[in-house]
């Protein structure tokens, strides 16, 4: 039998260009389709040119979906985009979508029916379980892929100012207060020989500032890649789980330090430094006063759990299953 064919519609932290990368090279037949890009489509005009894109968006969509047997649907909040023309549909939950816009009154309804009329559902971190499975105990983890043998290795520049960057964004929804304790902490404790870097990214990003955390702008996702590679440490959110900068920084080698337990981890540990913010610091400072340090295990374990190859393997068994039941 030859395995199925999908479409990817949408995107959500590389997720999709990864997996369909690695199913093509594994031969299988899987495109990929972004939503409209967003602007600013406001007055007459703008509105009548957002209609006519849209209209003509949805009409390719229409088409490339007739030619696959699966439409794979990355986040609940494109739905509203291509329920119109795509009765069948796998999706793909990845965070905010269902954490966050599920519950706001206007999405709600909207959401909450693609969970229950999808074909099979897939979910990227195991915190958002408690918001996917009520609405459909079915669904399936599938861990946010990462390609470890594309990410830049951890080295650190000789001759260069040390420096220590937070990965995520300074918001609520990442752990805001861990996240600006720890900065105050690292600050206090070694801002004299190295510097703390952040990004000038979400809402509470002035916050970071004025506790002396250098702001850097948002970086096209190459550069990235190389900040977190080139730092002596990073530090990962203080939600609770890691998503793909986490799972960048432990690919590339770089400690990585969490100012949170993750208790969603406990069966499966992956190696990170501290569980609170004075444990990040403490473990950073380790590191900077050369302490042991292992890349290998950091990689090993992402690759092991994370590679795109892992995620293709579930999704193409889900998918086999999508068909058979139709």
């Amino acid at each position: 039998m030859t395995p199925p064919s999908a479409l990817h519609v949408g995107e959500a932290a590389r997720t999709a260009e990864l997996l369909v990368a690695q199913a093509r090279r594994e031969g299988l037949r899987w495109d990929q389709r972004p939503i409209v890009p967003s602007r600013d489509w406001s007055g007459p005009v703008g509105r009548a040119r957002k209609a006519v894109r849209g209209a003509a968006w949805l009409a390719g969509l229409r088409v490339a979906a007739g030619r696959h047997d699966v439409v794979h649907v990355h986040s609940a909040t494109t739905l509203p985009h291509v329920r119109p023309v795509v009765p069948r549909f796998v999706l793909h939950c990845h965070g905010t979508d269902v954490r966050t816009a599920q519950y706001e009154p206007q999405r709600t309804a909207a959401i909450r029916a693609g969970l229950r009329d999808a074909e099979a559902v897939f979910y990227s971190t195991p915190d958002l379980a408690e918001h996917v499975l009520p609405h459909r105990a079915d669904a399936q983890l599938l861990p946010v892929p990462v390609d470890v043998d594309e990410l830049p290795s951890w080295t650190t520049q000789s001759g260069e100012r040390p420096y220590v960057v937070f990965a995520s964004r300074w918001e609520a929804v990442k752990g805001l207060e861990p996240q600006l304790e720890t900065a105050r902490r690292l600050v206090s404790a070694v801002g004299d020989r190295v510097d703390v870097v952040g990004l000038d990214w979400g809402p509470a990003a002035a916050e970071a500032a004025a506790l002396g955390v250098q702001l850097r702008p948002k970086l096209d996702h190459a550069a990235y890649l190389r900040l977190l590679a080139g730092a002596r440490a990073v530090v990962g959110q203080g939600a609770g789980i890691l998503s793909a900068s986490e799972l960048e920084a432990l690919g590339s080698g770089a400690p990585l330090a969490v100012p949170a337990p993750l208790p969603l981890y406990a069966a499966d540990a992956p190696p990170v430094l501290g569980d609170d913010p004075a444990g990040a610091v403490d473990g950073i400072i380790d590191i900077l006063e050369g302490g042991t340090h292992d890349p290998a295990a950091g990689r090993d374990w992402v690759r092991s759990r994370h590679d795109p190859s892992v995620g293709v393997a579930a999704i193409s068994t889900v998918y086999a299953d999508v068909v058979a039941r139709r």
